[in-house]
């Protein structure tokens, strides 16, 4: 697929709905790569805080070392998987 898109600079809006179009083509067909950004709100986050205390609980009945990073960060890039999705 091949998209021209012709910008009149001397339209501000129009040169900010341009960089809408190209972000939503750019989101829908250009490859994902790691680190693509991941926007949530406040109540978001405070569920995901909470589902991590009842993660780290579970995991702690089982023997799991839940204080040190490497649980932290196999629980967060799960987390970040799903949210990229």
């Amino acid at each position: 697929m091949k998209l021209t898109l012709v910008v009149d600079t001397e339209d501000p809006e129009g040169v900010s709905d341009s960089l809408k179009i190209i972000k939503h083509f750019a989101m829908k067909h250009a490859t994902p790569r790691y680190g693509l950004e991941v926007k949530y709100s406040k109540i978001p986050f405070i569920k995901m805080l909470r589902r991590f205390a009842k993660d780290a609980k579970l995991a702690e009945e089982i023997g799991e070392d839940t204080t040190g990073l490497r649980f932290t960060k196999r629980w967060a890039d799960e987390i970040f998987s799903e949210l990229r999705l």
